[in-house]
């Protein structure tokens, strides 16, 4: 059963970007790959310093409670339209992410840095030597 707690933090980290992928290395007690999730941002009290990037792993598991208990405060403090709202933009994300996706795949840029970082000139995967 989910329980709440009433959080108040000392310091908001103010996020303004993020990045995540699957880390297959990392796996939660149901033998699902974690998530390496990076938060882009500042501390709300350091305002004048440079931007930062946490780095965090999180089980999947740990991420769906997370989504289902935002999407159950969404219902309850804003409604059904506001949590509707919220899954419509969640499925564009998807289907937007799916075609980014398949664009790096076809670019050859998604199977290690440097086919990434070279737009698919270089791969240090050997996937270049495979091609031969």
């Amino acid at each position: 059963m989910t329980q709440f707690k009433i959080l108040k933090p000392r310091d908001y980290f103010m996020t303004n970007n993020t990045g995540l992928q699957i880390a297959p290395e990392a796996r939660c007690e149901h033998d699902q790959a974690a998530i390496f999730l990076v938060l882009f941002g500042k501390f709300r009290s350091q305002p004048g310093q440079p931007e930062l990037a946490l780095h965090a792993l999180l089980p999947r598991c740990v991420m769906a409670e997370a989504i289902g208990a935002l999407q159950a405060q969404i219902l309850r403090e804003e409604g059904e339209t506001a949590l509707q709202q919220f899954q419509d933009d969640v499925d564009t994300y998807t289907d937007d992410s799916c075609a980014a996706l398949e664009q790096l795949h076809i670019d050859q840029r998604d199977c290690c840095e440097a086919g990434f970082r070279t737009n698919g000139r270089e791969h240090t995967c050997g996937r270049n030597e495979a091609q031969k």
